[in-house]
């Protein structure tokens, strides 16, 4: 599969995970299906990074998506009094973040210089995080009603992304880093990114034993197969083995003009159903 064939099967189950997320009363199936769709867009992106013209301006593209986004999602919260499910949905923060490591890291030609590279990612988000937290600073949340404190939080969040605010955390970071470092071997993208799905799913068992609450009075099917479901993310891997190596046809901006929309309409149709 080309990596255009790949992005429209991953926005295909994307569109499935959104209607679960936003419209009443879906299948779980639905979110389940979902888990695929972010680590093929993780997978295409590391090969969108590595064969783009100018990086520069791939990484101006994706910030300004990830504030825009960021301050769409306030917008949307902000513009129904109950929202049926609060939008925080950007991607684009996360991609992000994993272009500008994979940037980074292959500035240096030496292990130190390559050390002082993650420093400096490292300290980014450090100060991206903490200019964040200052600008919506903590003591607001005493003025403004919970919903738009939480709205504000989505732009700012948007506007300075981080490996912690970012949609899916670190976790969703450490994902694409993982898919970096097997690019280009389908044995080690089959051991990096099992072992990651693996100790993925090692985490929520162990959150499920250390938090009895999590299991909200259910069984451990309920728990792994409703309530924490992000590791059958694992079903994404034989869609990435099918990749060739080639680009297929040039669709780079649809994704970019159908997520926000796609969002959009949702959150409303959503919000219209419930009420």
């Amino acid at each position: 599969m080309t990596t255009t064939t790949l992005k429209l099967i991953a926005l295909v189950l994307m569109l499935i995970d959104h209607i679960g997320e936003f419209i009443p009363g879906m299948p779980a199936f639905f979110r389940i299906l979902g888990r695929a769709s972010a680590p093929v867009f993780l997978f295409c992106t590391v090969w969108g990074f590595h064969y783009t013209h100018s990086r520069k301006v791939y990484l101006t593209r994706m910030y300004l998506c990830s504030a825009l986004m960021g301050i769409l999602d306030m917008m949307l919260n902000l513009s129904v009094s109950q929202p049926v499910t609060p939008c925080y949905n950007n991607i684009f923060s996360t991609l992000l973040l994993v272009c500008l490591f994979i940037w980074l890291w292959e500035k240096g030609d030496r292990p130190w210089k390559k050390a002082l590279w993650v420093l400096a990612y490292l300290a980014l988000n450090v100060g991206s995080l903490l200019l964040a937290n200052l600008v919506v600073a903590p003591s607001l949340y005493e003025y403004l009603p919970q919903e738009v404190y939480a709205a504000c939080q989505t732009a700012v969040y948007g506007v300075l992304p981080n490996a912690v605010t970012c949609e899916g955390s670190y976790l969703v970071v450490v994902m694409g880093l993982v898919l970096f470092f097997c690019k280009g071997s389908r044995t080690k993208l089959c051991w990096g990114y099992g072992l990651y799905c693996v100790l993925y799913l090692g985490l929520l068992v162990y959150l499920g034993l250390a938090v009895p609450s999590s299991l909200s009075g259910g069984s451990w099917v309920d728990f792994l197969f409703r309530d924490a479901i992000q590791w059958l993310q694992i079903l994404a891997l034989p869609l990435m083995l099918l990749y060739n190596g080639q680009r297929g046809r040039n669709l780079k901006y649809l994704f970019y003009v159908f997520y926000p929309l796609h969002i959009s309409f949702l959150f409303y149709f959503g919000y219209l159903l419930s009420v």
